[in-house]
């Protein structure tokens, strides 16, 4: 190292500012912070040529400790489920809906009555929530058959019922037994476009609230995290309070034979 403390690197002198070091396993993990743009590297450097060879098992607590290393140097934070209070600067009530906002909870998707849907212009998802425990879902899906390209099918999916946040700030959606409704629709298939029973409870691993803006608007976003952890697309809020169908079972569920025998 020259005289005046300055390491050259890429033939540039720069000053080190501080070098930490932690054993792990035989290795030392060093990584050394310079007044440069760029990030330094961590290392990993062997104490011992001669150790035995190295399990799967130490390489996998190495793998850790290295990249929690990083995330700790550069201030990056992993993912992580049941997010909690922090992250949710509203509550959840409201009536929330993705993309161009077309599909929206309540009478203007499903018909109860008629027992029949309304189309949206496009597909989407909307989730409505109360702040006493109940909860509606109206979908419109597309889906897609590799096999045959041009055999394209609709799906509309609607249900409510009640819903309980945890304190690990899960979600845990009930449907009224008996209530959901879902209708398919496929160019392809000799039986199409029919209404029947649907009932889905729904569980999310977390969840956040952040304002946002949306269409150049402030905007509270909700982003959801299904069963298994994956990211449900996200979520803006249309109204609040929000707009349902009664919160309330709006068929009766028949159970057993129709002349009761």
């Amino acid at each position: 190292m020259p005289a005046n403390g300055k390491v050259r690197i890429d033939g540039i002198l720069r000053s080190p500012t501080r070098t930490r070091q932690r054993h792990t396993h035989g290795f030392v993990l060093a990584d050394t912070h310079l007044r440069s743009s760029r990030r330094p590297d961590i290392s990993i450097r062997l104490l011992n040529k001669a150790q035995p060879p190295i399990s799967i098992a130490t390489l996998q607590h190495i793998s850790k400790a290295l990249f929690g290393a990083y995330l700790q140097r550069f201030g990056v934070s992993a993912q992580t489920y049941g997010i909690g209070d922090p992250n949710n600067v509203t509550s959840l009530q409201g009536t929330w809906t993705t993309g161009a906002g077309h599909v929206l909870t309540g009478l203007n998707f499903y018909d109860p009555v008629n027992n029949s849907f309304i189309y949206p212009a496009t597909a989407g998802q909307s989730y409505s929530f109360t702040n006493d425990g109940y909860w509606e879902q109206a979908l419109y899906l597309y889906n897609t058959n590799p096999a045959k390209p041009n055999c394209v099918s609709a799906q509309l999916i609607w249900q409510h019922g009640t819903y309980t946040l945890n304190n690990n700030n899960t979600l845990t959606l009930n449907p009224f037994k008996g209530d959901g409704r879902q209708q398919v629709s496929d160019r392809c298939a000799e039986n199409s476009n029919y209404i029947q029973s649907y009932n889905q409870k729904e569980n999310m691993m977390g969840f956040e609230i952040h304002l946002d803006t949306h269409y150049n608007t402030p905007t509270y976003m909700l982003k959801m995290y299904q069963f298994d952890g994956s990211p449900k697309p996200l979520f803006y809020q249309a109204f609040n309070p929000p707009q349902m169908l009664p919160t309330q079972p709006l068929h009766e569920e028949v159970i057993g034979e129709l002349n009761g025998s």
